[in-house]
């Protein structure tokens, strides 16, 4: 990876170079030798990269250079930060500090000759050496072909799935049965790392009859630093969200099991327990899980097939060992992932004339992954056999065939490693390019180091990895942050990579107008193309919502990281690591030649830091993750991060307690550019934060009941691209945003703490999220601003609290709801007349009405938004007695609430109306008799909750079964009680939804029992 720190390196000089030209006097020059010399030095680089695992001396001569790049990066970054305080200081101050300003110039001189002299040293070691010698064409930037090759679209439909159906069905026979002499309680899957157990178990759990059977599931990963508590809670969460601040809030594991327990007795659950690495798991979770008698069953996956022979010895279990897939199935596997719609280049020769016809033969051995579009122009476009046609040879393609059986035969059957290559050689267009990878393949694998039974996965990931392109490497390298399972925010992982320096939207002419959002995600969709990353995709908006690492992937991530002391990564434990203690302790963990720490913390962050910490001013990156709150006070600890990680650009402290207020000295941090003290708690932010001028992302969303005091000093951070403002928060005077001009993303923009105008000076906002309570002349200048900045904003979601009674006042809101970036609204005030339908923009997604005293149906307008996922009507939006929903309407909505609807008494709901609902909420809504007996018919629905109802409408609800198999839960909260009051259903009639009266004298006739 020296070619991606080198290039970081070329970047800091040349913005030195272009920016800050007036403070350069007497070393410019240094520079732009310096500068040429990186160049030369990164096409060395990228080359040596590729071939260090040939070669003992490439691999020491790449160390040097990377370590020599990150020390020229920091004596770079040194001298920025000088430059940037220089620039603050008033004209006086210039004058009297010039004697100053060329001292720390005399100084930076020295450095700047050892960098260059390190740097003609490392050219010169490498010729002499002559390690390699480097053709024209190695050294070629593939960059921009590669973003033309990368597909912009995602993977995000069903995974490849090759062979095993009758397995499948076996399986899902195994646990429907409900023969308590012949079922199972358990389903073991057993199989080696790559094999692909858990997409087999993710086939089985979305399975159409498993769903149908139960009632209730939950997934959870098991890490192999695992917590008996956190598992079960975990567990509880999945089943019964409603009773998620419960849950969290219980401590005692006897009190959660049995809670878990209770559960399963109440309704069929279907528990995965995915990926168990020891015997004491089960033996400490067996108690929480009922006999197979009452239905609820665990679907477990494991490398270890004594922990199955264990569970079996007190748990009637199923044990299936996974096999491995056959030389067809591997092929097959290959070709949907390697040939996804692309044909194959020729070079140099030409089938003709007779040769035609042997062609079109021979292609039908490759024609099942290929349409016959593709197949007529790799023969070429013509009808008749010509012998003067230059068509492409089709003996190429029986070349890459050969080539690709003898790749797919060396990966053992594994699903991991065939996914990985195919996703590898999608990227290769030509026999050249595949008879490459396939002599680094064979290469790799006689160098193979490691026996261990997933080595020919290490090696095939290990093979992809060495080919990304060097932009991507350390984006790569970088996920191994994150815990093992860890679900990662994407737009967090961009703000990361920009901080870090990964992502640079100059570093191409073509890239000017892209955001960070933009290159981040295009170097994500590298990552997922090559089948490295797996992806969740927001179904609303189809954007890429979060990413995940396989296991052995991440342990790529994390043998790379420690090879090329990129990242050291501390887990949860009793006894950790120290950080920079010079103790000689075999629990100490030196930090001399790290750069990054990623720390998992339990309940005390202290123990991982002894005040004789020390050597901590090179490390740049610093991520905590604190699993529940962290409630100890951490302001010593914080306080030695701010004053010994000189250089930390990155410093992510999420869910922590800091007492009162956040300590002073986080000022220090100048070369920061990503904070996030989200989920944290505190209650006052110092006004030192104005000093960290380099910040480019600040992330403030405490808990809203603890409103945070933010003092008017943001306006100073202008390099600011991405701000993160507390759900609730107050200022001593307004909050002066206007100067932030490079902002991207604004979360939680109040117009009560902030002046409305700034942000019409923000036009380079791409997302928005606003409460906006002003005058009607202040709501329409808003709305022309963002009508300017329609082109570039491309989310926006406003909580509006006004009154649109008068014309005027209703035409503005007929304007605000077509705003083309509109994703979601919620409106706070009465509406005399809802928009009709074509007024909304078509892509919202979510609607929230309070107080709009509506007396016409909102549902006639409303359920013609073709996008709407969400609708809340809450605290009497609507004042008339029916609603109704028709046939066809809320095609996409998946929640419904109605809260606070007081008058409301009927609700009619069609057949064919809602078909994708998946939660129905009821609340307070005390004069509505019953639930519409149109629910019967969304099939999809899967939970209905209901606060607060009288007690006549709570005898009317009660749970029923469907086509004699298919039920699904009701839950009813009663207001004086914590817990939750279930309805069990009886065996009868049924229908494809969730209700069936408990009073027979009630039940509709069509109903009732036979």
């Amino acid at each position: 990876m020296a070619e991606s720190v080198v290039f970081c390196v070329i970047q800091a000089v040349g913005e030195l170079l272009l920016y800050e030209a007036r403070y350069l006097h007497g070393i410019r020059a240094q520079l732009e030798q310096i500068q040429t010399k990186l160049r030369r030095l990164q096409a060395i680089s990228k080359i040596a990269d590729a071939k260090q695992e040939e070669d003992e001396r490439i691999r020491d001569w790449v160390a040097e250079t990377r370590e020599s790049a990150y020390i020229a990066e920091d004596i770079l970054d040194i001298f920025a930060i000088e430059i940037s305080l220089r620039k603050e200081k008033s004209l006086l101050q210039k004058y009297a500090g010039k004697w100053k300003e060329y001292t720390s110039l005399h100084h930076l001189g020295p450095n700047i000759q050892q960098i260059e002299a390190k740097i003609s040293y490392l050219e010169s070691d490498w010729r002499v050496s002559n390690i390699i010698t480097i053709g024209q064409g190695d050294i070629l930037d593939y960059v921009s072909e590669r973003r033309q090759q990368i597909r912009r679209t995602y993977s995000h439909h069903e995974e490849d799935f090759v062979g095993l159906d009758e397995d499948v069905e076996k399986l899902v026979a195994h646990m429907v049965n409900e023969d308590v002499d012949r079922c199972y309680h358990v389903v073991s899957i057993i199989g080696m790392g790559g094999i692909g157990k858990t997409a087999l178990t993710r086939k089985i759990y979305h399975h159409t009859e498993v769903r149908s059977h139960f009632h209730a599931f939950a997934w959870v990963c098991i890490s192999r630093k695992w917590r008996e508590e956190e598992i079960l809670k975990r567990i509880l969460n999945k089943l019964v969200p409603e009773n998620r601040e419960h849950i969290n809030g219980m401590n005692d594991i006897s009190e959660l099991v049995k809670e878990l327990f209770e559960v399963q007795k109440m309704k069929k659950c279907l528990v995965v327990l995915d990926d168990v690495w020891e015997k004491d798991v089960w033996k400490s979770l067996r108690p929480a899980f009922p006999n197979r008698k009452l239905g609820s069953k665990v679907l477990l996956t494991t490398r270890n097939k004594e922990i199955a022979l264990h569970i079996d010895t007190d748990t009637k279990c199923f044990s299936y060992e996974q096999r491995h897939l056959n030389e067809d199935e591997s092929w097959e596997l290959l070709k949907k992932k390697a040939f996804p719609g692309i044909h194959m280049e020729v070079e140099d020769e030409f089938a003709s004339g007779d040769e035609y016809e042997d062609a079109r033969s021979s292609m039908d051995s490759f024609h099942s992954c290929l349409s016959d579009e593709e197949t007529d122009e790799i023969l070429g476009n013509v009808n008749t056999p010509r012998s003067e046609c230059d068509i492409q040879d089709i003996r190429v393609q029986e070349d890459i065939e050969k080539i690709g059986k003898e790749m797919v035969g060396l990966c053992g059957g594994l699903p991991l490693a065939i996914i990985v290559l195919g996703g590898l050689l999608m990227t290769k267009s030509t026999l050249n390019e595949w008879r490459k990878v396939h002599q680094n393949f064979n290469s790799h694998l006689r160098r193979r180091r490691s026996l261990q039974e997933n080595g020919i996965v290490y090696e095939v990931l290990a093979l992809s990895y060495h080919d990304l392109p060097y932009q991507v490497k350390p984006c790569f390298l970088h996920l191994g942050n994150f815990p093992e399972d860890y679900e990662i925010p994407t737009r967090k992982l961009f703000q990361l990579w920009a901080a870090e320096g990964f992502i640079l939207s100059d570093c191409h002419p073509s890239e000017e107008q892209e955001s960070i959002m933009d290159i981040g995600e295009r170097y994500l969709r590298e990552l997922v193309q090559r089948c490295m990353v797996q992806i969740k995709v927001e179904e609303s908006t189809l954007c890429l919502k979060s990413c995940q690492l396989h296991d052995l992937t991440r342990e790529l991530c994390l043998l790379k990281g420690k090879e090329e002391n990129f990242l050291i990564r501390i887990p949860l434990s009793d006894d950790p690591k120290l950080i920079g203690s010079s103790s000689s302790s075999s629990n100490s963990t030196s930090t001399s030649l790290i750069h990054r720490l990623a720390i998992s913390v339990d309940s005390d962050i202290e123990k991982y830091f002894p005040p004789e910490s020390e050597n901590l001013d090179h490390v740049r990156s610093a991520v905590f993750f604190s699993r529940l709150m962290n409630r100890k006070h951490l302001q010593s600890t914080l306080e030695l991060l701010c004053n010994g990680f000189k250089l930390l650009r990155v410093l992510d402290l999420e869910r922590f307690d800091f007492g009162e207020k956040l300590c002073k000295d986080i000022g220090n941090l100048v070369h920061l550019r990503y904070l996030s003290l989200r989920g944290s708690q505190f209650y006052k932010l110092p006004s030192s934060i104005g000093k960290l001028k380099f910040l480019q992302t600040l992330d403030l969303r405490v808990p809203y009941h603890a409103c945070l005091t933010i003092p008017d000093v943001l306006w100073k951070l202008t390099q600011l691209k991405h701000l993160y403002l507390p759900p609730s928060h107050k200022s001593t005077s307004k909050l002066q945003l206007g100067s932030l001009i490079n902002l991207e993303i604004l979360k939680n923009f109040d117009t009560r703490v902030s002046d409305f105008r700034d942000i019409t000076k923000l036009f380079k906002l791409r997302k928005l999220t606003a409460i906006l309570c002003v005058e009607m002349e202040n709501l329409e200048a808003i709305y022309n601003s963002l009508t300017l900045n329609a082109n570039r904003l491309r989310d926006s979601s406003f909580r509006i609290r006004f009154d649109f009674d008068s014309p005027r006042e209703l035409t503005l809101l007929h304007q605000l709801v077509g705003g083309h970036h509109l994703r979601k609204l919620d409106l706070v005030g009465r509406v005399a007349k809802l928009p009709g339908h074509s007024h909304f923009y078509e892509r919202i997604t979510k609607l929230t009405l309070r107080n709009s005293s509506l007396e016409e149906d909102p549902m006639v307008t409303l359920e013609k938004l073709p996008n709407l996922y969400s609708l809340i009507l809450r605290k009497n939006s609507f004042v008339g007695s029916v609603l109704r929903c028709s046939a066809r309407g809320f095609d996409q909505l998946r929640t419904l609430e109605f809260q606070g609807l007081s008058f409301l008494e009927g609700w009619i709901v069609e057949e064919g109306s809602m078909p994708n609902l998946l939660r129905l909420t009821i609340d307070e809504c005390i004069s509505l008799r019953m639930v519409p007996e149109g629910i019967k018919f969304i099939s999809t629905m899967r939970e209905m909750l209901i606060f607060n109802m009288p007690e006549s409408f709570k005898e009317r609800v009660r749970l029923v079964e469907e086509c004699g198999n298919n039920f699904y839960k009701i839950t009813v909260r009663e207001t004086n009680r914590d817990h939750i009051t279930d309805f069990e259903n009886p065996q009868g009639n049924t229908f494809s939804g969730l209700l069936r009266i408990v009073s027979p004298s009630l039940v509709p006739r069509d109903w009732q029992n036979p």
